[in-house]
């Protein structure tokens, strides 16, 4: 089906309906989150299995590379190595 004016307007308000209702759900789960956090650092846990899952709150380490610091002291070698890309990006406000 070819879009038109009409459908794709109301395309667009569905959208928006929904990034609205995304965000209130993101805050609802942190909030969830953060409420099993309590939970396990009251009982000095790590970890809790139960029938409805698993939930874990760990120290997690790891190591990152860092990019602009490489680049500010090797910045031809940095040069040498990036490789542009491209990606189409869509957004709707």
């Amino acid at each position: 089906m070819k879009p038109t004016t009409k459908n794709i307007n109301e395309t667009i308000k569905q959208i928006k309906e929904y990034l609205v209702l995304q965000e209130q759900l993101k805050a609802e789960i942190e909030t969830l989150k953060t409420q099993c956090i309590t939970y396990l650092d009251e009982h000095a846990i790590d970890e809790y299995l139960c029938d409805e899952g698993k939930i874990t709150y760990r120290e997690v380490l790891s190591n990152r590379f860092q990019s602009t610091a490489f680049k500010k002291i090797h910045g031809d070698l940095y040069k040498a190595f990036v490789k542009p890309t491209v990606n189409m990006r869509f957004t709707c406000n």
